[in-house]
C-alpha cells in the first residue's frame, strides 16, 4: 500500500470527463499527494491539458460578455459546428457560457456526456450537504428525504463549476497540473500518457522549438529530454496561472488559441500557454502528426502498431532501450480492452499500454464467456472490470525486478500474471502467426488478427481490436500451437 515508505503511486492522466466522479477522484489524488508528496506522481493527459482552454474561451472578463468564438482548427473543413471556414450561425458558441461549454465538451473534446455527468455529481454533493445538515436537526426529517433528481442544478451551475475548478490559480485542475509531468522515469521504467515519437540519432523532438532559429537545442540522453519536457510543461502552467491573474481586456477581434492553434500562436493565451495546448493535440494545423508523448499511441486502429516490429522501427526502439538501460514503458491514452496489453520486444523488454476505461464494451468470442457490460455505471469500465499493475524495482540499481498484473475481467473472472519478466512462454505479448476465425453475438463469422495477452491457468487470453472495440477469446496450449 501507499503507507509503505518504499511504495509509489503513478496516476497516468486523463482524470476528468468520463467517469462521473471528477471532483471525488481528483480530491482523493490531491489528498494522497499532500500526504505523500515524494511518492505520489501525476502524468499529464490530453484531457487534463485541454482544460487550459476553459479560462481562455469561457472567461467573461471585464466586459461581462462572452467573447466571440471563431471555431477550432481541427474541425476545419468538416462542416461541423466550430468549423472556422463556416459561419457560426448558432448560439451554441456565441451566447451563454453553459451553451458554449456544452459545445466545447461534446464537439471539441470528445466528452459527449461530461456536462450531464458533472451535473449529476453536483447534485450528489448538494444532497450530501443537505443530508448532513438534516442529520443534526432536532426535527424528524425522515418524511422529507430528497433524492438526487430533486436537487436543482442549473446549466449555469455546471458552467460555473468548470470555471471554478479550472481556475488557473485556485482550481482543482490547477493543483493537479501544477504537480503533473509529461514523463516520469524511475530507473529502467518510464511512465507517460501516450507513446514515444520516433527517436533516431539522439534526435529527441521538441516541436515547440524552431531548430532553424535555435541551433543550441539538443540532447545526448533520454533523461535530459525528459527533464526538458517537464521544465517546458511547468513553464507553460506557470504562464497559464499568470494569465488567470492578469485579467487583461480581450480585443473583440482576437482569436482564441484553439481557432488557429499551432506552436508560437500569437493570441493572448497562445503566447503564454498555447505551446502546451498544442503539445497535447494529435495533429498540427497543417494536419501533420504532432510529435508528442501525450497523444502518440503504441496502438493503431485497435492493435499494436505493426511498424513496431518492422526492421527499421524496431531498430530505433531497441537501440533506445539498450542505450538508456530501459526495460519497461507504461502508458495509457487509448483503451485496450479489460486488461493491459503487453507488447514484448527482444531481450525481455516490454511496452505496456494500460488504459482499460472501455472494459464494459469488450465482447467475448468464446461460448463459455460473456461480458457483463457497462451495467448501471456512467462510464465505460462497467460493473466489475478492474486492473492493477504492480512494479518492483531495485532501489540501488533501478533495475526492474517484477511486473505483476492482476484484476477482474469484463465477465467477472479474476486473473493474475505473477511476473511478466519471468514468463518463459514466448507467446505472451506477441501476435499470433496466423489469423484466427471466430464468431460472436454481434457479428457473423470473421477472420482477424489476435494478440496473446496472458496465460490464465491452462488457457491463453487473446484479444483483437478495431478502433475502440476489443474482442476477447480463449485458446488452450494445443490450440495456440496450431496457429
Amino acid at each position: 500500500t501507499i503507507d509503505n515508505k518504499n511504495s509509489m503511486l503513478v496516476y497516468g492522466g486523463d482524470i476528468w470527463d468520463k467517469g462521473g466522479a471528477d471532483f471525488y477522484v481528483i480530491r482523493q489524488l490531491l489528498s494522497l499527494h499532500t500526504r505523500y508528496p515524494s511518492r505520489v506522481h501525476f502524468i499529464m493527459g490530453n484531457r487534463d491539458i485541454n482544460k487550459l482552454r476553459i479560462v481562455d474561451e469561457l472567461d467573461f472578463g471585464e466586459t461581462k460578455r462572452l467573447p466571440k468564438h471563431k471555431g477550432v482548427y481541427w474541425l476545419r473543413g468538416t462542416g461541423l459546428p466550430g468549423d472556422p471556414e463556416k459561419p457560426l450561425g448558432s448560439t451554441t458558441m456565441t451566447e451563454t457560457a453553459a451553451e458554449r461549454l456544452k459545445w466545447m465538451l461534446r464537439g471539441t473534446m470528445g466528452s459527449v456526456n461530461a456536462f450531464e455527468l458533472r451535473r449529476k455529481e453536483l447534485q450528489r454533493e448538494r444532497l450530501a450537504v443537505m443530508n448532513s445538515q438534516s442529520a443534526f436537526s432536532t426535527q424528524d426529517c425522515s418524511e422529507h428525504e430528497t433524492s438526487c433528481d430533486e436537487v436543482i442544478v442549473s446549466d449555469d451551475d455546471v458552467a460555473m463549476s468548470y470555471l471554478h475548478s479550472c481556475n488557473p490559480n485556485l482550481g482543482l485542475m490547477s493543483q493537479y497540473l501544477s504537480h503533473a509531468k509529461l514523463m516520469i522515469r524511475f530507473g529502467s521504467v518510464i511512465f507517460l500518457h501516450g507513446a514515444l515519437p520516433t527517436i533516431e540519432a539522439n534526435s529527441f523532438p521538441l516541436p515547440w522549438i524552431n531548430p532553424e532559429s535555435d541551433k543550441s537545442v539538443g540532447h545526448e540522453t533520454l533523461t535530459e529530454w525528459i527533464d526538458n519536457l517537464n521544465d517546458f510543461a511547468l513553464d507553460q502552467i506557470t504562464n497559464w496561472k499568470e494569465f488567470g491573474k492578469a485579467k487583461q481586456p480581450r480585443d473583440a477581434q482576437e482569436d482564441f488559441w484553439a481557432s488557429k492553434g499551432g506552436y508560437s500562436n500569437t493570441s493572448s493565451g497562445g503566447k503564454l500557454f498555447g505551446n502546451l495546448l498544442q503539445y497535447g493535440m494529435n495533429t498540427l494545423p497543417d494536419k501533420s502528426k504532432n510529435q508528442s508523448v501525450v497523444y502518440n499511441s503504441w496502438m493503431r486502429d485497435g492493435m499494436p502498431r505493426k511498424d513496431l516490429f518492422s526492421l527499421d522501427e524496431q531498430s530505433w526502439l531497441e537501440n533506445l532501450f539498450a542505450k538508456e538501460g530501459l526495460q519497461l514503458i507504461l502508458s495509457g491514452h487509448q483503451p485496450v480492452g479489460d486488461a493491459p496489453w503487453p507488447i514484448q520486444l527482444s531481450n525481455n523488454n516490454w511496452i505496456l499500454p494500460c488504459d482499460t476505461s472501455f472494459s464494459g464494451d469488450v465482447c467475448w468470442t468464446s461460448a463459455e464467456k460473456a461480458s457483463l457490460g457497462r451495467g448501471s455505471r456512467p462510464n465505460g469500465r462497467g460493473e466489475v472490470a478492474v486492473s492493477e499493475t504492480l512494479i518492483r524495482c531495485c532501489q540501488r540499481t533501478g533495475k526492474l525486478k517484477s511486473v505483476k498484473i492482476h484484476g477482474c475481467l469484463s465477465d467477472g473472472s479474476h486473473y493474475e500474471i505473477n511476473n511478466l519478466l519471468d514468463v518463459d512462454d514466448k507467446h505472451i505479448g506477441r501476435p499470433l502467426l496466423k489469423k484466427l476465425p471466430y464468431t460472436d453475438n454481434t457479428k457473423e463469422a470473421t477472420i482477424t488478427d489476435f494478440w496473446v495477452k496472458a496465460k490464465l491457468r491452462q488457457q491463453y487470453l487473446l484479444s483483437a481490436g478495431k478502433g475502440f472495440h476489443v474482442w476477447n477469446s480463449l485458446l488452450d496450449h494445443n490450440g495456440l500451437k496450431g496457429v
